[in-house]
């Protein structure tokens, strides 16, 4: 998948970076595609920071169509992808403003869990304006840190970056399986 990306967008800058877009939302409207993936090859081809910025408009054109998505369709869609009774009893016990940061603060730490997220927070009644920000503003540090050091560790050799990125999926596998191996128990 990997080098098919990396023919792709090297094809043409004008196509490369709506195709960059495109790929990277699609990561998270079908979970559980690691958007790492896309990532790696974004990063060598268009550098760590036109990457980081476009992917960041892809990684919330896919979050806002999954949080739709989840929103239209509800929860027999949404339940494959969510514990919906714990998102229930979180919803319960939240007013309006935690729910906000609450969920800034998931998202922070949760990279390996955004699609979930995003989806489980079209079930809420959190509006697509608040959703949209607090997922712009929980997702962007820990994505910029990836690019930028997803970059250096590139720059200084494809060996550092393949470990660099092999440490991100190791830690995303984890996360993801210790919070769905709890709730499905």
């Amino acid at each position: 998948m990997e080098d098919f990306l990396t023919n792709a967008f090297s094809l043409n800058i004008f196509v490369a970076l709506p195709l960059f877009v495109v790929v990277r939302a699609l990561a998270i409207i079908v979970p559980p595609i690691p958007g790492i993936l896309i990532d790696i090859p974004a990063i060598f081809i268009f550098g760590w920071l036109p990457g980081f910025i476009f992917a960041e408009v892809g990684i919330m054109l896919g979050a806002m169509t999954a949080f739709w998505i989840a929103r239209k369709f509800k929860e027999p869609l949404a339940k494959r992808f969510v514990p919906l009774q714990r998102l229930h009893e979180w919803e319960k016990k939240l007013s309006e403003n935690q729910k906000f940061w609450s969920l800034v603060a998931i998202r922070l730490p949760t990279n390996p869990l955004f699609d979930y997220i995003s989806y489980a927070a079209g079930l809420t009644n959190i509006s697509a304006t608040k959703f949209f920000w607090t997922t712009l503003i929980g997702n962007a540090p820990s994505m910029f840190l990836i690019y930028y050091f997803g970059g250096t560790f590139l720059n200084q050799g494809l060996y550092y970056g393949i470990a660099f990125f092999i440490a991100l999926l190791i830690f995303w596998f984890i996360i993801s399986k210790s919070v769905f191996g709890k709730s499905n128990s």
